[in-house]
């Protein structure tokens, strides 16, 4: 009797597996499709608001001033928090031409550009155009 009994709450757990592993798999994939839209999303304001200094990879030789846009790609900025660069948004730089963009970003779009702008110093291809 005891050993029909464990053979079927193992029977039970083992046949719970599967739906376990399709939650998380869905979840799996709709994260993905959350990040892949949130890097579209900081692909889009990046080329609004920071790609004229800075460049299209983010490489800062774009605009000719002193001293130059920063190379958002370089280990320098990379080692940077996501809450020092998030201040460096808002806030700007002094004594450089990054303004501040505290008036014109939203809390949630500066974390979309920071997403991107940490996605530029990856080996990646281009984030693919919105398909229309």
């Amino acid at each position: 009797m005891f050993s029909r009994a464990v053979l079927l709450c193992l029977f039970l757990v083992l046949s719970c597996l599967p739906v376990a592993d399709a939650g998380a798999a869905q979840q799996s994939s709709e994260k993905a499709l959350r990040e892949h839209y949130d890097l579209q999303e900081g692909k889009r304001l990046y080329g609004e608001y920071c790609r004229f200094c800075h460049g299209e990879q983010g490489k800062g030789h774009a605009f000719n001033v002193t001293p130059p846009p920063a190379d958002l790609t370089s280990p320098a900025v990379q080692r940077k928090s996501d809450i020092e660069l998030a201040q460096t948004i808002h806030e700007g730089e002094r004594g450089t031409a990054m303004g501040s963009w505290k008036w014109a970003l939203s809390k949630e779009e500066k974390q979309y550009v920071l997403l991107y702008i940490r996605w530029l110093a990856q080996s990646r291809p281009l984030v693919p155009a919105p398909s229309p």
